[in-house]
């Protein structure tokens, strides 16, 4: 018995040391205390058939998918939606993204507790973009106080309907009447009163370097810049030519006009993946100017147009972005 025994206490001590080893030689990664860093991506707009599980979501990072778009435009003839320009709905917002593929289910199915992204994943909507059946989605609004009601009342029906999380303002034009003061009236109160509601618990807006966009969110930035939590500043649109001291200059100075202007909110690096999206892309720069950003402790995120164009080649840039922001994963090409 006593010989047994000993036997016994040795194979423990060779188990142990089994366990000792094979822990020493596993890998290191863990998720990022929290805050985790911030990856966002547009999705829905080019009518690629892309859906959210074909996006490489990395298990280290909070992943926003941004619907876009939601626009307050209807067709002037159902029939043939190019014939005509657009009409105008006055806050009346309908669903414009791939309805086919980026449903309601498919939302509650990524966000769903046995889903391996449900954790990091959001999911956000934006209103406006450039255009719409061809025309230029032009901000109008026939008062502040009509347009605001419709909004709401629109969007919160949306946002229930697709158990949506917040936000995105992506108007790129606008015309003569709707002036910066307005603008910034209208979609402060809309975004006031869906955070006040519940009904969104994050918000973003997207700009750009045109001066009359920047009159136009500046305003809305000055009055109601603590309602939004970041700046979606679309970095792809400087041109193509632009070097990494050029960028980290436009960054800084982006971020002192928006995070500098009394907000609340943080501004996002970005690039594109449409061919036509200019600015430093990854292999030109972009990665180290970024490196730079975190080594000054101002790099608060990453936001890519879109991965209707990105699936084209796997995500591939997805892919470095987000390992770039959390590390090497286990399962994460």
């Amino acid at each position: 018995m006593a010989s047994l025994s000993l036997l016994i206490a040795a194979a423990a001590l060779v188990v142990v040391a089994a366990s000792t080893a094979a822990t020493a030689a596993a890998p290191s990664w863990a998720p990022p205390s929290s805050p985790r860093p911030l990856f966002r991506e547009y999705i829905g707009a080019e009518g690629q058939n892309v859906t959210f599980a074909d996006v490489p979501v990395h298990p280290g990072v909070d992943f926003h998918f941004i619907l876009s778009f939601a626009i307050d435009y209807a067709a002037a003839d159902a029939a043939n939606a190019s014939a005509a320009p657009p009409v105008p709905t006055d806050g009346r917002f309908a669903v414009f993204w791939d309805e086919a593929h980026l449903t309601p289910a498919a939302v509650s199915a990524l966000k769903c507790p046995s889903s391996s992204s449900s954790p990091n994943t959001r999911v956000a909507l934006s209103l406006g973009g450039d255009t719409v059946f061809g025309y230029n989605a032009t901000f109008r609004a026939s008062s502040v106080d009509a347009w605001v009601d419709n909004a709401v009342a629109s969007l919160t029906a949306i946002i229930t309907r697709y158990g949506i999380d917040g936000v995105d303002i992506d108007y790129e034009h606008f015309g003569e009447r709707e002036t910066p003061e307005v603008f910034a009236e209208c979609v402060g109160r809309l975004v006031r009163a869906l955070k006040s509601a519940g009904v969104i618990s994050v918000a973003s807006i997207a700009p750009f370097a045109n001066p009359d966009v920047q009159a136009h969110y500046g305003e809305l930035w000055r009055r109601y810049g603590r309602d939004f939590d970041y700046v979606n500043f679309q970095f792809y649109a400087y041109p193509s030519n632009t070097t990494v001291p050029e960028f980290l200059g436009y960054y800084y100075e982006q971020s002192g006009r928006y995070a500098g202007a009394g907000g609340g909110g943080k501004v996002l690096v970005s690039f594109g993946t449409d061919p036509a999206s200019n600015g430093l892309r990854p292999g030109k720069g972009f990665f180290r100017a970024c490196r730079e950003l975190r080594r000054q402790g101002r790099l608060h995120g990453i936001f890519v147009w879109a991965a209707d164009n990105s699936v084209a080649d796997g995500f591939r840039y997805e892919r470095l972005a987000q390992r770039f922001l959390a590390g090497a994963a286990p399962g994460f090409p």
